[in-house]
């Protein structure tokens, strides 16, 4: 099957290269038939790479361990659908994954335009098959691009899918990322079509914003998950650590939240014109750069690939592009001057322009960041990213509830009374609640809070989160009253119904600021965040089952809950779940410790956490190398605070001996076969007496990150969805 895969990869360069050909042969000679020839090419690609994608896909079902990606990235103890998902765990398959996503992409905006005749339709074919031709191009000549490498000879086994990416976030989380990633090209090649061959009226900026908004929502919804992934299986308390790749998804983000804003001031006031088409060029080529930063290897993470023969091409493509395209716009600069000048820095459209300003300059800020390392020789960590990205936020928020209480034209002053007032003294009112609420009820350390400016954030963050709130229920009561007074028959649910449904761009806006703001009060409670770690004396228990049983009777207290340890075991965990025998390659070795959380006297959660240690399989022999470690952590979420906490090292109860290997011990004792009494002598290797560390985090207002990110993922689906719209009947089709 490999060689199947490699003759499809082939015949995708050959098809893509035939389109271009054709279509750049057309726009010279103006042939109209070489040009939709040249459609058709591109028309028919999608299928060869789903085709190709089907069969490595069933290369990762069978196990086939002929294939380099199977081999490196599957195991036959992986459950089904693990064995599926691991088609984006590697580089090359990844890779794949982008060209399947952009083809299928291609097709929808292909069909979209196929009965425009319009002269950009032909550039943007063009521009869309270059890019596509370009992944096809790395799966055929670079080898870390190649799904369809073969092992020679076949191996014995494979080495597994990362532990890390055994869970359900990261399930969902990457396709996810990628088809915002890969979706931003559309409305890329939709403009950049525009902008090459001079046809600039305003009617493709109708057809490029579903496009941009779909890329928006996907890419915020891929961060959200990886949050969510990042709290719940890394056990490190967090949710957002500025990891390199984590930033490469959040810079096309924020480029394409300008984009998505700075659009509505081109449609209403004339105004943008060349700014959007940087923002665009910005947005797409973003986009690329954390795809080449997470497979060039040139930057480290828990998220990106190892070293890459891939990240020199890809980075000179990136470039080429980028300064071709720019190029253009500076061309083309006189036919983008605006129809309007900015009349008030504080009008709604002043607002929109510091919106763009503050998040591009973010962008370029998590840029240098990123590339830290190579350009000052030291990475830049959490604490730079803060003291910058915090105050920044805090401005953005402010922007984002401001916007909409502002007039086109005028200035705040002439508003403020009318649409400012009483939002802003409900944020006044908003932000001292907050400081009696936190001071009474978040968990304290046992010294008093040492970061002052911190609080102060937060206090800033709750009170302009309140104010844009109260800014949102303002807009929506004045909207309802005005549609109850202009159609009377309808009741006050029906009014709020239709008026959200009749003008979705501006009303499901405001449920995605309201969203955003949750999220942002959820931050704010990282500024009372409480880190600790705590040692716990445990005893070795007689053998009476399969498991290896320490008990426990330490308590500790942590500003007002008290943890009682009770008992650490280490047990095997089957990987497959499918009823198989227990073998070396496919049990887990856990190490789980259960602790009672009280507050008072009430116990109020008994949690277990573990610590799983995952056999690495030798793909050459088939025999154990070594275990993977990863976290689970265990969390009580309430109202206004998590508890997390995570098992740590284990350490021998001297303090001073190295730490015992107690995942080997266990696989030694549990596998191997003989009477009692040779179970009973592998036993007593234990040590009968262990310190296990158990590391607790006390995280205010987590729950509202949630909840604020469900909200996000369902207004979103609500404005992508036809749902609501007036069918408007136009001659033709727009692009």
């Amino acid at each position: 099957m490999n060689n199947l895969g490699t003759i499809l990869l082939s015949a995708s360069l050959a098809i893509l290269l035939f389109s271009a050909f054709q279509t750049i042969y057309g726009i010279v000679s103006k042939e109209r038939k070489a040009v939709e020839l040249g459609r058709l090419a591109l028309m028919t690609n999608p299928f060869v790479i789903i085709l190709t994608f089907i069969v490595l896909l069933t290369q990762l079902v069978r196990s086939d361990y002929s294939n380099y990606y199977v081999v490196m990235h599957s195991s036959e103890h992986l459950p089904l659908f693990y064995k599926m998902t691991s088609i984006w765990s590697g580089s090359s398959g990844s890779l794949l994954f982008w060209n399947l996503i952009l083809n299928v992409f291609t097709f929808i905006v292909l069909w979209q335009t196929r009965k425009s005749i319009e002269d950009r339709i032909p550039m943007m074919n063009l521009i869309l098959a270059v890019l596509s031709g370009f992944f096809s191009f790395l799966a055929v000549f670079y080898g870390d691009a190649q799904p369809f490498r073969e092992f020679v000879p076949e191996a014995a086994a494979g080495r597994g899918l990362n532990p890390l990416l055994q869970h359900w976030a990261m399930i969902i989380h990457p396709p996810i990322l990628y088809i915002g990633y890969v979706s931003i090209s559309i409305p890329f090649a939709i403009a950049m079509s525009a902008l090459v061959s001079g046809q600039l009226s305003e009617d493709w900026m109708k057809f490029i914003r579903k496009w941009t908004l779909f890329s928006w929502f996907f890419l915020g919804t891929g961060i959200l998950l990886g949050s969510k992934w990042a709290y719940e299986e890394l056990g490190w308390g967090g949710y957002w650590a500025w990891d390199p790749v984590e930033n490469a998804s959040l810079m096309p983000w924020l480029l394409t939240s300008a984009f998505v804003h700075s659009v509505v001031i081109q449609e209403r006031r004339g105004m943008l014109k060349f700014w959007n088409m940087l923002l665009v060029i910005l947005a797409f080529h973003f986009s690329l750069l954390g795809t080449w930063i997470t497979r060039s290897g040139v930057l480290e993470g828990p998220h990106s690939f190892s070293k890459s023969t891939i990240g020199t091409p890809f980075i000179v493509y990136i470039i080429a592009s980028f300064l071709f395209f720019t190029g253009f716009v500076i061309y083309r600069r006189k036919n983008l001057t605006p129809e309007r000048n900015l009349e008030a820095i504080t009008s709604k459209e002043g607002s929109f322009l510091l919106n763009n300003f503050l998040l591009v300059l973010s962008t370029a800020a998590i840029l240098l960041g990123v590339f830290s390392p190579l350009l000052y020789g030291k990475e830049f960590k959490a604490p730079w990213f803060n003291s910058w990205g915090v105050p920044a936020g805090i401005f953005l928020l402010l922007l984002m509830g401001s916007a909409p209480l502002l007039a086109w034209r005028k200035g705040a002053g002439a508003v403020f009374l009318s649409t400012l007032l009483k939002p802003f003294l409900f944020g006044i009112l908003g932000g001292g609640l907050y400081i009696l609420f936190y001071s009474q009820n978040f968990t304290k350390p046992d010294t008093k809070y040492g970061d002052v400016l911190a609080e102060v954030y937060s206090v800033l963050t709750v009170g302009i989160g309140v104010f844009t709130i109260a800014g949102i229920i303002q807009e929506y009561y004045r909207g309802i009253k005005a549609r109850l007074e202009e159609h009377k028959e309808e009741s006050f649910l029906r009014a709020c119904i239709n008026l959200l449904l009749k003008n979705k761009r501006r009303y499901g806006g405001y449920l995605v600021h309201f969203s955003l703001v949750l999220i942002f009060i959820g931050y704010a409670g990282n500024a009372f965040k409480i880190n600790t770690s705590v040692r716990f004396f445990y005893e070795l228990q007689p053998p009476t089952s399969e498991e290896i049983v320490y008990q426990s009777i330490d308590k500790a207290m942590i500003g007002g809950y008290q943890i009682e340890a009770n008992t650490l075991k280490l047990k095997p965990v089957l990987i497959s779940g499918l009823g198989g025998e227990p073998n070396i390659q496919n049990v887990i070795v856990s190490q789980e410790a259960n602790y009672g959380i009280y507050r008072g006297l009430e116990k109020i959660a008994s949690l277990d956490t573990e610590r799983r240690f995952y056999p690495q399989i030798s793909h050459l022999t088939g025999d154990f190398e070594t275990h993977i470690p990863t976290s689970e952590p265990a969390i009580h979420s309430m109202a206004k605070e998590d508890f997390y906490i995570q098992l740590g090292a284990i350490e021998t109860s001297d303090l001073k001996s190295e730490n015992p290997d107690l995942p080997l011990m266990f696989m030694q004792y549990y596998f191997t076969p003989g009477s009692e009494t040779d179970k009973l002598k592998l036993f007593l290797n234990f040590p009968r007496q262990i310190v296990a560390n158990l590391e607790v985090w006390i995280n205010p207002l987590v729950k509202l990150i949630w909840i604020g990110s469900l909200l996000y993922f369902m207004t979103g689906i609500f404005l992508l969805l036809p749902i609501g719209e007036r069918k408007k009947q136009t001659k033709g089709n727009v692009a």
